[in-house]
């Protein structure tokens, strides 16, 4: 139960910062933060390995 209220928090966490991005009022949009990582090759990576984490964690059944 723990680890779905974390979750639960990280993602409130993200759609607020999110909101704010967009209000201009915060820091860089999802899309401008991983158009950016992908600009570099470890961004590359990195988005890469983010992608296979959360398959394997939330849509692999």
């Amino acid at each position: 139960m723990t680890g779905v209220a974390g979750f639960a928090v990280l993602l409130v966490a993200a759609l607020v910062l999110e909101a704010a991005a967009r209000r201009g009022a915060g820091p860089a949009t999802v899309a401008e933060t991983v158009g950016a990582a992908m600009r570099t090759t470890p961004g590359r990576v990195a988005v890469l390995l983010a992608w296979v984490w959360l398959g394997v964690h939330f849509l692999a059944r």
